[in-house]
């Protein structure tokens, strides 16, 4: 339809179309992305590993003998067996010919995919309060559920946010997930609130 899609869309779309034709059982993606990929990977009966969400936990995840895809909400994807690294080319040859085994569009895919609503935001964060911020949140979130697979990832029922420090700028990145943009938005200026009133 010559519609441009984001790279949430673009990453839900490939893993609904892929999750049954892969060579293994898990699809990886960094824990900063929808947590409707899951339902996107258990309708072809995959499994979904979270990983760091640099580069290079990516790339270290395609070597693992389960994955079978490894995407990012950039519009990032690998295919382990042919290359675990991101190959645009590839990943469109592969789109393509998931398409055709599906004997359907990328349109009528995309159309039947979850609207989901993930925010995000940066707050300024000296180099010195980075690990002071971190502990902190941790402490304050002792009784929620707590991932930290990279940053903190508390979840608020099945809402979530998560804080990841900048490695190379002084800033902390902060992602939020929950069923509407307003719920989202007010989860991620919580804990924007609550990270800026630490460094002061």
């Amino acid at each position: 339809t010559g519609r441009v899609l984001s790279g949430t869309e673009a990453l839900l779309a490939f893993v609904r179309l892929v999750a049954d034709n892969m060579d293994g059982t898990s699809i990886a993606v960094p824990v900063s992305v929808t947590r409707q990929v899951i339902a996107a990977a258990d309708h072809g009966g995959a499994s979904v590993r979270w990983t760091q969400t640099s580069i290079g936990a990516l790339m270290d995840a395609a070597l693992e003998s389960d994955v079978g895809f490894v995407g990012d909400a950039s519009g990032g994807f690998m295919l382990p067996g042919f290359l675990p690294a991101f190959d645009a080319a590839a990943a469109l040859v592969k789109l393509l010919e998931l398409l055709a085994r599906a004997d359907t569009s990328l349109a009528d895919v995309v159309a039947g995919l979850p609207r989901p609503h993930v925010v995000h935001s940066t707050i300024v964060t000296p180099w010195d309060r980075k690990g002071m911020v971190m502990r902190t949140l941790v402490e304050q979130t002792q009784d929620l559920d707590v991932d930290l697979i990279d940053g903190v990832k508390v979840w608020h029922g099945d809402a979530w946010v998560l804080a990841i420090p900048d490695v190379t700028d002084p800033i902390t990145h902060l992602w939020a997930e929950a069923d509407d943009e307003r719920s989202a938005t007010q989860l991620l200026d919580e804990y924007a609130r609550r990270i800026t009133e630490l460094v002061r």
